[in-house]
């Protein structure tokens, strides 16, 4: 690596650890007051309906991309758009059940609030039903969480943005409604298989630790056999206009990190989540033809330290669509299995607590520390993903645990800034306390939703006693993390003791996960058999530090126009072949890359222009292969933007051209034939 590569690289981290030791001031405050609010809709429900909808969270060119903090770039644009799939759900006059899967970091619990206190007037939908799940990708922007920490440090910029916020908030908004607005009678399934050879435990010294490993040896082949291997879905069918039950789609688990594309990255995706999800859509429109566009919710669970397998020097788009397409095979296998195991015999319930972290810090004998701190490991960075120079610095780099004065709260962490200079500069106001906890039953399926990111034994441990503790009959149960917010990780007590990456960001301590384990064992003891439990302060206050980079509206005054016809890139090493093209188009806060932008089409000799589709399906940018990204500003409000087709058809006969589809007040715009 050359010199400046290597200060590219370290600087990040330098600034995130200065930034540590200084305060962190925005110009402005966003405030927020939050009323607890029972739903003023009476549902006349009879049986088990179901709803869906699918919206788009794609930002605008510009924003912090959140998951590899001060190493991640601001994104230009997208590669596979970001998605809020959704499933409202509901079984006689009981508490509906409102389950969100998002490409974003996590969910937020600001956004989870705000949306609650939305629904509560419009719908039958409450506080304590909905489940808002992010992928945990590194390629999606993050700054609206309730806190001022992970608003500064989650992502390379700092701040919350309350623009972003509030487009995810409205889009989340109209997309629960229409899943309220279209639910049907409705039949469920569920099931679960095992997914071997795509993931690996990327942190075995601190696995190991754990009194139930059996490991004394590192070997190699321990880390791919260290991992969650389930895929646990529920499949929901609904009765379509012809009569005939359908699939809606799936709601789905499974464990692995989205990083199979890197930090260097500047487009947002859905990391490896894009593939599964769209290929189990795709043989659903294929096979069943429903009059509703289906979906793929597939969630992360227990990813704490299980990582994605890809090549050694291939991380990237290639190996996202390889782990990715694999996990989707598997999960369109699991899926056809369920068909016969459909029932209207489904009962839905859930118990959901709010703990105030600050205020209730024990439960049984299990007990959090009154006030986080940051880990020097969490400086070091992960086993995949080091931070140069700090990863073999001794205290900062991973496995360098404190092994003396361990008796205190926080354990064998070393802290940094040591305990007393670290609260001067991140106050206990900063951090995330208001932690939201749930247990959720979907027919035979126990969800376990937590805002974190959960190592694979710490879930086991949650999955174990939860079980342990339900009168109610249980075929699969999982984790979701990063849920209804963001605390960064839980290990196990064990795991902790060796400080990696995982333990230096386990913030409340080594008594995180039992604490965990014993609300969870609890919520699912006293699961309802139907509808729905919750206990909630009547209100929220929220005061958060400002810096908006969602773009305040621009009117365009000038034109499309070409800036460079199309080119054929051929393919480099680790890289895709793409034909690439850059045209003039409205700026960033008009281009709205939430909606459909470009598509392709072809024609053959004198014949007309058409749609291109591969196997059935429109070749656009809602698939895996378009990525658009602004390059520049171009004055009267425009931008230049880069257009690039990968992995493209090629047949000799045919031509091909790209199409703009209209923005603001541009007509349709097509490129040059290539």
């Amino acid at each position: 690596m050359k010199p400046n590569q290597i200060v590219k690289k370290i600087q990040p981290y330098l600034i995130s650890i200065l930034l540590i030791f200084s305060a962190v001031t925005c110009g402005t405050v966003a405030e927020y007051k939050i009323a607890y609010k029972k739903p003023e809709v009476i549902s006349k429900t009879r049986g088990l309906v179901a709803g869906i909808s699918k919206v788009d969270l794609t930002p605008p060119p510009g924003l912090p991309l959140a998951g590899y903090s001060k190493m991640a770039e601001t994104e230009k644009g997208f590669r596979t758009r970001l998605y809020a799939r959704i499933f409202y759900i509901r079984k006689d006059a009981n508490e509906p059940v409102v389950l969100i899967q998002s490409d974003l970091l996590s969910g937020s619990l600001l956004i989870h609030h705000l949306l609650a206190e939305r629904l509560a007037s419009k719908t039958d939908i409450s506080f304590g039903g909905i489940v808002f799940a992010g992928t945990h990708t590194h390629s999606a922007p993050a700054n609206f969480y309730d806190n001022n920490f992970y608003n500064e440090f989650a992502s390379n910029k700092p701040g919350f943005d309350k623009g972003w916020t509030d487009f995810v908030l409205d889009r989340l908004t109209n997309g629960v409604e229409e899943a309220y607005k279209s639910a049907k009678p409705a039949k469920i399934a569920s099931g679960k298989t095992a997914i071997w050879g795509l993931t690996r435990n990327r942190s075995l010294d601190a696995y190991r630790a754990n009194k139930n490993s059996g490991f004394e040896e590192l070997k190699p082949e321990i880390q791919y056999q260290a991992i969650n291997p389930d895929l646990v879905m529920i499949r929901i069918d609904a009765q379509d206009k012809d009569g005939r039950y359908k699939p809606l789609g799936a709601f789905s688990t499974f464990s692995v990190h989205g990083t199979t594309v890197p930090d260097s990255n500047d487009v947002a995706n859905a990391d490896v989540f894009a593939y599964p999800a769209r290929i189990l859509e795709k043989k659903i429109r294929k096979d069943f033809k429903p009059s509703w566009d289906p979906i793929h919710a597939l969630n992360n669970s227990t990813h704490g330290d299980n990582s994605p397998d890809y090549r050694e020097d291939m991380q990237g788009f290639i190996e996202s669509r390889r782990i990715g397409e694999a996990i989707g095979e598997e999960a369109a296998k699991l899926f056809d299995s369920l068909q016969n195991s459909l029932s209207t015999d489904a009962n839905l319930s859930f118990n959901t607590r709010e703990v105030d972290l600050y205020e209730n810090q024990k439960i049984g004998d299990a007990e959090v520390c009154d006030r986080p701190y940051v880990g020097t490991a969490l400086t070091g960075g992960a086993e995949d993903g080091l931070t140069p120079v700090l990863n073999w610095l001794p205290f900062f780099a991973e496995g360098w645990p404190r092994w003396f004065l361990t008796g205190g709260c926080q354990g064998h962490k070393r802290i940094v800034g040591f305990k007393y200079l670290q609260p001067i500069v991140l106050p206990k106001s900063k951090f995330p306390h208001k932690l939201l906890l749930q247990s959720v039953k979907i027919a035979d399926t126990l969800l376990l939703p937590v805002p974190f990111e959960v190592t694979k034994e710490s879930g086991k441990r949650f999955v174990d006693e939860a079980l342990k503790s339900s009168s109610q009959p249980i075929k699969n149960a999982s984790v979701i993390s990063c849920a209804n917010g963001y605390f960064g990780y839980v290990t196990t007590p064990e795991e902790y003791t060796r400080q990696h990456y995982e333990g230096g960001h386990t913030l409340y301590g080594p008594g995180t996960q039992p604490f965990l384990q014993a609300h969870l064992a609890d919520l699912t003891k006293n699961l309802p058999v139907a509808g729905g439990k919750e206990s909630f302060p009547a209100s929220w206050n929220y005061e958060l530090d400002r810096s908006d980079r969602y773009p305040e509206a621009e009117k365009s005054e000038g034109v499309r126009e070409l800036v460079d016809s199309p080119e054929l890139i051929l393919a480099e090493e680790n890289l895709e072949k793409h034909w690439v093209f850059r045209y003039k188009d409205v700026g960033r806060s008009e281009i709205s890359l939430h909606e459909s932008l470009v598509s392709i089409e072809f024609k053959e000799g004198n014949a007309d222009w058409k749609e291109l589709t591969h196997d059935g399906e429109p070749v656009d940018d809602k698939g895996v292969d378009i990525e658009v990204r602004k390059t520049s500003n171009s004055g009267k409000g425009m931008a230049v933007y880069q257009v690039r087709w990968y992995n493209p058809e090629q047949i000799a006969k045919r031509k091909y051209r790209f199409v703009i589809r209209p923005r603001a007040s541009q007509a349709k715009f097509v490129s040059p034939e290539f």
